[in-house]
């Protein structure tokens, strides 16, 4: 794998930095982490990335050791899978997004939210609690951004969760109405649900055995648990 300035040192540090530090990697590898194989799921865990640098990076992680490549049977469907040393990266990553959340300023991470990738990880750790029906719709509406970024689904059905952005005119359990910026922040675990609701900054709308019960099944990221360091410690991220 080559690497645009190697820093030709032998320290261990140096040298797994050649290729961990360049830019998206460290990200594709959260997505692995988080059980995305194949390239759409990895896709939709990093919206902002080319299609065409993603795959570039993906077939340097499998030159170099830290993916392999497994062919489905049609040919045209690829399953990425982390070796046992892209797995031992996981406490790398972990580290690294923990650190984040404790020492870096919140007002970055607000100010450039990208709505795919937080609607991604609302899905991805939602709890389908057995009080919830099945299938269960929950409808988001998110107040601060375009028009054709507001609105999105998600569907628990089957023990499954799906995602859409599109309406397919689903009868809809719950609705969230909500900015992106506010939703970002409970969800980070930076503001309180309940807090959030007692304000009005978000409103969701639904059977009281549903929404009572809300914070449970919307969960939040896996980090939220970590508070903030004293403003005055922070790190300025942005």
């Amino acid at each position: 794998m080559k690497t645009s300035s190697p820093y030709h040192q032998y320290c261990p540090l140096a040298m797994s930095a050649e290729f961990l530090c360049n830019r998206w990697t460290i990200i594709i590898l959260r997505e692995l982490l988080f059980g995305s194989t194949n390239f759409n799921d990895i896709s939709r865990g990093v919206p902002r990335m080319s299609r065409t640098l993603l795959s570039h990076r993906l077939k340097e992680m499998t030159e170099i050791g830290l993916l392999t490549r497994h062919e489905k049977l049609t040919g045209k469907h690829v399953d990425y899978k982390l070796t046992d040393a892209g797995k031992a990266l996981k406490n790398v990553v972990v580290s690294m997004a923990c650190w984040g959340q404790e020492w870096l300023e919140i007002e970055p991470s607000i100010n450039n939210i990208d709505v795919n990738l937080l609607m991604w990880d609302i899905h991805r750790n939602i709890n389908p609690l057995p009080e919830l029906p099945d299938p269960f719709v929950v409808q988001f509406f998110l107040t601060d951004v375009p028009e054709n970024k507001s609105s999105h689904w998600l569907v628990l059905e089957n023990g499954e969760v799906d995602l859409c952005h599109v309406d397919h005119a689903l009868k809809v359990d719950v609705k969230i109405i909500v900015s992106a910026k506010k939703l970002t922040a409970v969800w980070m675990g930076w503001e309180d649900f309940g807090h959030a609701i007692k304000e009005s900054s978000l409103q969701i709308i639904g059977a009281e055995k549903y929404t009572k019960i809300a914070s449970l099944w919307l969960g939040q990221s896996t980090i939220a648990h970590l508070k903030k360091r004293p403003k005055a410690l922070r790190v300025n991220g942005g």
